[in-house]
């Protein structure tokens, strides 16, 4: 289940004194224009064409980037 779907679930049990005042704060909220998501489609678009990002297992490559190293300027 998406973030989106959880978050209308929740909303469907709210009592409905507290809709009034979730619906202004999420007012609050910026919105995407249809041009910055369809910039944001072509974009994914334009890296999944040129083959991805490089990242043949994500298992490992997050493995990777998620090891300790040491910090510059420091001693070990």
């Amino acid at each position: 289940m998406t973030v989106k779907e959880r978050l209308k679930t929740e909303i469907d049990h709210l009592d409905d004194r507290y809709l009034e005042l979730l619906y202004k704060i999420v007012c609050q909220f910026p919105r995407i224009t249809a041009k910055k998501q369809d910039d944001a489609v072509a974009l994914l678009q334009e890296i999944a064409d040129s083959g991805g990002l490089g990242i043949d297992d994500p298992q490992e490559w997050q493995r990777e980037v998620r090891r300790d190293r040491p910090l510059p300027s420091r001693e070990a």
